[in-house]
């Protein structure tokens, strides 16, 4: 989640206009450390890396400028002010850099680093499966001539319903060195089917740093989950993302990801469990799409009373965003998660290990209405995989949406 509200686009085409003049950039130069921090929204070590840099190469016209932009973001007009003078003086910058700089002064440097984020979707939709009725009513107990047929009742079978939802999410920088604060409400009230109604809240926090020339981010939640009006999931989760210095061709990155998480079920403790997860994540980011692909394993401890026991398993999923022009832009993602339960599910009853493979697919169709708002189709689809027959189910969603992103 990202709440930048420094003006990122005229840093760079600063950096861009003053390349005539600005000596050349290695790869390995803290000015490109300062424009990922400033990137991170990690504005106290971007303003000390090219408060260096500009010490140490006084004629570094493009350390000097995006230090003036970002001093005057910071809402340090003085220090801002002095840079601006400096450049004018000792670097005769071209009528757009001026111009730029006229802008900044007209700003009169108020600082906009606390500004956060937020958006507000409401839909209506369809369900062809609310209740995540069983794709197959039939249990097979038993074998050969002992094998023994048991039915599931008919309330367990799928059942469609509409559906209205909203969403709301925010983001607030907490201070200038990239730390954030988020937050993430969803419900989902069905026409008639109001005992699977869903309620979600996540809160948060995220801070970004960096170790040499690696890339850190940390991530903490907490969330409820609710299922008909009623309390059903607790969790806590904890998130480190590591990015080292890999030799990737721009703009791809390689990530690594750990995360663990605390799962806790108030009327069915037997089912609470700590989940770990271990994953490479490959990104490639450019200025009218995005592209991530993701895989990873998972380990999943329960306590003893749950049936089947620990899992273990892995995941792979794609994710894709791309701007198709005259406001309309595209979004995909596709995820599988697999498991394997250590012991039989039920001695006695079912005597073999659960076997379980999600697969979800999402597509949506973005168009921009003007004012930050918008209008998405969207298209879901879940299948679930079991080895134990009653307990596999499909889905598929359909819904429209409007949203407001100011």
């Amino acid at each position: 989640m990202s709440a930048i509200s420094f003006p990122l686009r005229s840093l760079l085409f600063a950096a861009l206009l003053l390349g005539a003049v600005a000596p050349s950039v290695a790869e390995d130069n803290p000015y490109l450390d300062a424009m990922q921090a400033i990137a991170d929204g990690r504005y106290e070590d971007a303003r000390r890396s090219l408060a260096s840099l500009a010490a140490q190469e006084p004629e570094h016209a493009g350390a000097w400028l995006d230090l003036a932009i970002l001093q005057c973001g910071l809402g340090h007009r003085e220090e801002a002010e002095a840079l601006f003078t400096a450049i004018e003086l000792r670097f005769a910058p071209p009528p757009a850099i001026r111009e730029m700089i006229a802008q900044q002064r007209a700003t009169g440097c108020r600082p906009n680093a606390g500004k956060g984020s937020y958006r507000l979707r409401a839909g209506r939709g369809y369900d062809s499966n609310a209740n995540q009725g069983a794709s197959n009513p039939n249990l097979n107990i038993g074998s050969g001539s002992n094998t023994l047929t048991l039915v599931l009742a008919p309330e367990y079978a799928p059942r469609g319903d509409s559906f209205t939802s909203i969403q709301a999410e925010g983001a607030m920088p907490l201070g200038n060195n990239g730390s954030l604060g988020f937050a993430h409400f969803l419900h989902r009230r069905y026409d008639n089917l109001s005992r699977y109604d869903l309620s979600s809240a996540i809160v948060g926090l995220e801070r970004p740093w960096q170790l040499g020339s690696w890339s850190l981010r940390a991530t903490a939640s907490a969330g409820l989950l609710g299922l008909g009006g009623k309390l059903y999931q607790q969790h806590l989760q904890a998130q480190l993302q590591v990015t080292p210095p890999l030799p990737l061709p721009a703009p791809w990155q390689l990530s690594l990801i750990g995360a663990t998480s605390l799962q806790a079920y108030p009327a069915q403790s037997q089912f609470d469990a700590v989940q770990n997860e271990f994953r490479l994540q490959l990104t490639h980011r450019g200025q009218e799409h995005l592209l991530q692909a993701a895989a990873g394993l998972l380990a999943d401890d329960s306590s003893k009373a749950r049936p089947g026991g620990d899992r273990q398993g892995w995941t792979a999923s794609l994710f894709g965003r791309l701007h198709l022009g005259q406001g309309w832009s595209a979004e995909g993602a596709w995820n599988v998660l697999d498991w394997r339960g250590a012991r039989p599910f039920s001695p006695g009853l079912i005597d073999f290990r659960r076997e379980q493979q999600t697969r979800q697919l999402r597509l949506g169709l973005h168009y921009a209405l003007g004012h930050g708002q918008a209008i998405i189709a969207e298209y879901r689809q879940i299948d679930n995989d079991e080895n134990i027959s009653i307990m596999g189910y499909r889905g598929r969603q359909l819904s429209l949406n409007w949203q407001w992103q100011p």
